[in-house]
């Protein structure tokens, strides 16, 4: 369940409406998105229970200038994608579920909802120099971060590197090439967050001019009545 207008604090009992709602297409559990304290707090008045911590970052210009990213190995050099097609949402996806689990991961589906969030979006690929599967024209994706933006404001919404190529720049690369973007846009702030004990993600962003924000942001999860 995601909060299409972050300002909207919704009361105890939308979110129950919304549970019967999921009830009554057969979906026996809800999960929000990360919510900020006041939504939160009105998830738990519904009886849901906190599954999840997040740390809400910040960078402000100046953005990456994408000097570092050019000096990375060739591999790391995200490739430039136009209209993804469908065998794109399904690498990604595969290399999201190999990157959070399957509690966390999103699928083709989910990812194409992501792209959709914001008025403006950017995905890019990193793709495997080594290997390459018979249906693709192209070698298969080993990481991709999908970024938006919303005005002048830039979300880093998906950053996935499969664990076989941790350690080897990918990621930064990818964040390097989406903050070029929004600063090419003149973005007077980017958002990312991430769970408060994934500490390679927060030495990333961090490295990259990110700030703590003060507020935690969390997820929820409730059974839907029966």
């Amino acid at each position: 369940m995601i909060l299409l207008d972050p300002s909207i604090v919704p009361m105890p009992a939308s979110f129950q409406s919304w549970a019967r709602q999921l009830a009554a297409q057969g979906i026996t559990t809800m999960r929000t998105g990360a919510l900020a304290p006041r939504q939160a707090a009105q998830a738990e008045a519904a009886g849901l229970h906190c599954i999840q911590e997040l740390v809400l970052l910040e960078a402000r210009p100046p953005l990456a200038s994408g000097r570092g990213a050019e000096r990375r190995p060739p591999h790391t050099s995200p490739s430039r994608e136009g209209r993804l097609g469908e065998h794109d949402f399904d690498d990604m996806a595969a290399v999201d579920r190999a990157a959070f689990g399957d509690l966390w991961r999103l699928d083709a589906s989910m990812l194409r909802d992501v792209c959709a969030a914001t008025p403006a979006f950017r995905a890019r690929v990193v793709r495997d120099p080594s290997t390459r599967l018979p249906r693709l024209k192209r070698n298969p994706p080993i990481g991709f971060l999908i970024s938006g933006r919303a005005g002048r404001t830039g979300y880093v919404q998906r950053l996935a590197v499969h664990p076989d190529h941790h350690r080897q720049g990918v990621a930064a690369a990818l964040l390097v090439d989406a903050l070029v973007w929004m600063g090419r846009w003149r973005a007077e702030r980017v958002l990312v967050n991430t769970h408060v004990d994934n500490t390679a993600a927060l030495a990333l962003y961090r490295t990259h001019g990110f700030v703590d924000m003060p507020e935690r942001l969390r997820v929820y999860e409730g059974a839907t009545p029966s």
